[in-house]
């Protein structure tokens, strides 16, 4: 990894199913050039990093490809901004063992994808036990990493209303005079990044 670069970006690092695609919309609008779901460098069985062409051209990054690198992502980016989306732990189980990408077979996912899932879900498809304790174990991670640098960090609850007043305070900037974007929230846009990962193999 690349080290020493002064431009601050804006990365998403909540879980799936916590409002990520909307918080991206959400960023679109305020002018952020955003990259949901970036690509990452791949070889068999681990995951490198996110793609450069992505880190480079890009102000924004959301979902759950950020999640491995946050950290390195802090450290090459010196004061960017991270937003911690996340939802009441019982509604997002339910959401996540409803999700159908959740549940596809193994044949028919990305090496990448299931290499991703399991490393920050401990499991390429939905199981109760292993969710929630990822769950846990990347809120606990969030909150220490951050506890020494508050500023740097805004958790924000989408699901339940939390919309531009915070994430603007947060990005000090204006609150736009449109509704905050609702995606995702039953379809979702992941037949995309399926076809994107399958492309890159």
């Amino acid at each position: 990894m690349e080290s020493g670069s002064t431009n601050s970006k804006i990365f998403g690092i909540g879980l799936s199913k916590t409002g990520t695609t909307s918080l991206g919309a959400a960023l679109e609008i305020l002018g952020y050039k955003t990259k949901d779901f970036p690509s990452i460098k791949y070889i068999p069985h681990f995951l490198l990093y996110i793609k450069d062409k992505h880190l480079q051209h890009y102000d924004a990054f959301t979902d759950v490809p950020v999640i491995p690198f946050y950290k390195k992502l802090d450290k090459k980016f010196p004061g960017s901004k991270f937003i911690y989306t996340y939802r009441e732990k019982e509604d997002w189980l339910r959401s996540c063992e409803l999700y159908p990408r959740f549940n596809l077979p193994f044949r028919k996912l990305p090496l990448k994808i299931i290499k991703l899932r399991t490393q920050v879900y401990g499991t390429y498809k939905f199981d109760r036990n292993k969710f929630s304790d990822a769950y846990d174990r990347h809120h606990a991670d969030v909150m220490s990493y951050f506890k020494e640098k508050p500023e740097q960090l805004l958790c924000m609850n989408i699901i339940k209303g939390e919309e531009w007043e915070p994430l603007c305070n947060f990005l000090n900037h204006p609150v736009p005079a449109v509704p905050f974007p609702s995606r995702n929230t039953r379809k979702n846009n992941y037949d995309g990044h399926l076809l994107k990962y399958q492309r890159d193999l």
